[in-house]
């Protein structure tokens, strides 16, 4: 407990946010008091220090594109070569990989897409069967679609938690990254429809050297305490998806990085924004000399609209598919594959020349496992 309150503060992830009757310690632990809280506690999830090693055995959360279907064309999106008008992964597949996730000890089910708004009655039956005693449950939307009516209906089935993706302060500028005129109302509607519904909010912000250097962040900080919002997810930007063949230093240059570490900081930390949201920030946590990456089940992973099994949404590399073989068969496969993450950086870097090379020449992504495996095992062997 002591190593772990160290770690913590080191992470400068020192607040707990009260919503309802409930606290919430971050985006990959359950909701306190919560059957779902006790089952992680039970199964070793607050063992923070064992991450990105093989010793933590509870997976704190698993992401799941349950639709191909999306009304925005936002510039970044993760699953750019996956979306289509039709979706293929049928829904008692997900409702049984749902139940192995849960099987296997998934604290946190986060269902996404696409936009999982546009595949609704598919996503109320996944919500209905999951077992809430075992996970929360977590929605991630643009905010398209959700209304009063459909965000208590989500509240009643037991979603605990909503993600909406709002990355600026400025209407505009968010509907041109969304490439969706009106997504900034969307996006700011569904956050105080899921509020007055008693459902737990937080926003997934891309960021981006606009942001940063415009100044807004702090304007941004402002929007989402007046909203209610929890939690900031801080995501920064990776070469994959619609950003596979762009320089990410244009995007966000170490600079860039810097500067929203120094707010993370500051709004995490100082007593002037003890009452403000607690910002998550992933990379800042998984990188070397903290938790280092905990991609592939050594704390989170991904299932793509295609049915693929991937270590990480920004990683597109498929380690089998749900349509084709038993989940938990391709689980283990992928867990035996991924080795001490403790010391190295983003894959997502080290790797992005030879997924791009695979696009280039025409093959589907994702990309299979057995044709970067040899890239992939020289990750472990370079590690710092």
């Amino acid at each position: 407990m002591l190593k772990t309150q160290k770690l913590l503060r080191e992470m400068k992830h020192c607040k707990v946010v009260k919503f309802g009757d409930h606290y919430y310690l971050g985006l990959t632990i359950p909701r306190w008091p919560s059957k779902a809280f006790d089952h992680m506690v039970g199964k070793g999830g607050l063992n923070f220090t064992a991450g990105g090693t093989r010793y933590k055995t509870q997976i704190d959360m698993a992401a799941l594109a349950i639709t191909r279907k999306c009304s925005y064309e936002c510039e970044h999106c993760y699953e750019y070569f996956n979306l289509g008008e039709k979706d293929v992964v049928p829904i008692e597949v997900w409702k049984d990989t749902i139940k192995k996730l849960q099987q296997i000890g998934v604290s946190i089910i986060a269902l996404s897409g696409g936009e999982p708004m546009l595949r609704y009655d598919g996503l109320l039956e996944l919500i209905e069967s999951a077992d809430k005693n075992l996970s929360d449950i977590h929605l991630e939307t643009s905010g398209h679609l959700v209304t009063e009516k459909n965000a208590l209906e989500l509240k009643k089935l037991g979603v605990t938690a909503a993600g909406v993706a709002l990355d600026h302060s400025d209407p505009k500028k968010h509907d041109d990254f969304r490439k969706h005129d009106g997504a900034y109302e969307d996006a700011i509607q569904a956050l105080c429809h899921f509020n007055r519904a008693g459902v737990f909010t937080y926003t997934n912000l891309c960021l981006t050297s606009d942001l940063i250097r415009s100044g807004n962040l702090r304007r941004y900080l402002d929007l989402v305490k007046n909203l209610n919002v929890g939690i900031i997810r801080f995501l920064e930007p990776k070469p994959c998806g619609g950003y596979l063949f762009i320089n990410m230093e244009d995007l966000f240059s170490e600079e860039d990085k810097k500067a929203a570490t120094e707010f993370f900081a500051k709004a995490n930390l100082d007593k002037e924004f003890s009452d403000y949201p607690l910002i998550s920030y992933e990379v800042y946590y998984e990188s070397p000399g903290r938790l280092g990456c905990l991609m592939g089940g050594l704390s989170h992973f991904h299932i793509d609209s295609l049915g693929n099994v991937t270590p990480c949404p920004f990683l597109p590399i498929s380690f089998g598919n749900i349509m084709e073989e038993d989940f938990l068969d391709i689980y283990s496969r992928m867990k035996d594959a991924v080795k001490d993450t403790k010391n190295i950086e983003c894959p997502a870097f080290f790797l992005s020349t030879k997924i791009r090379n695979w696009n280039r020449e025409g093959e589907s992504m994702p990309i299979p496992y057995g044709e970067i495996e040899k890239e992939w095992n020289s990750i472990f062997e370079n590690a710092v």
